[in-house]
């Protein structure tokens, strides 16, 4: 093989990859439109939640804490459109952080710490990649003629009223239900197929 054989392998060798040698990874944080991401959140509340079942009275707490309502109106969250939809997810992961804060205020218990420790820290980084997530677009729920005053939508509901719990257990049950449901629905509205 001559110089120029030589130089073309090389070359070759530069634009593929050299076999063997790791390959850069992309620059950036993890997006929460990764499914991994939010699997491995959803798996994290899961095991907290599994991790305080049955743990009896040292997890209960001294007074009740605000969650949001985890649970989905399949129609009225149709009818939000995409700036409600992102609004409710803000305020509900808010809402959560600041019960899982208030929780870790209350309850001293070493046993349960390590949970409660577990529980705060997704809930920060999931309000760090939730404003990582591009900005909601018009509404998909909206159509594209302005229909008559009789067919438009009504405006959205007010949300819904906070719920209270009085343990641990339920209080990450309801970190859990909201991944799972309202979180993971407006990933699928928001993040690009």
């Amino acid at each position: 093989m001559g110089a120029a054989g030589l130089c073309s392998l090389l070359l070759l060798l530069l634009l593929l990859g050299v076999p063997g040698r790791p390959q850069p990874r992309p620059e950036g944080p993890p997006s929460l439109c990764d499914p991994r991401v939010m699997e491995r959140f959803i798996l994290e509340a899961r095991d907290a939640e599994r991790g305080t079942a049955g743990c009896g009275p040292h997890c209960d707490l001294p007074e009740a804490v605000a969650v949001p309502d985890p649970g989905v109106n399949f129609n009225v969250w149709r009818s939000l459109d995409a700036g409600s939809r992102a609004l409710e997810v803000a305020r509900g992961q808010a809402a959560l952080a600041a019960a899982v804060l208030r929780a870790r205020e209350l309850l001293r218990d070493p046993r349960v710490r390590p949970s409660l420790d577990r529980a705060y820290g997704a809930a920060r980084s999931l309000a760090r990649l939730l404003r990582g997530l591009p900005a909601p677009g018009p509404g998909a729920v909206r159509p594209p003629l302005t229909p008559p005053p009789s067919l438009r939508p009504r405006p959205p509901p007010s949300p819904p009223a906070p719920v209270r719990v009085r343990t641990l257990p339920r209080l990450l049950g309801v970190l859990s239900r909201f991944l799972r449901g309202k979180v993971r629905l407006y990933l699928a509205d928001t993040c690009p197929r």
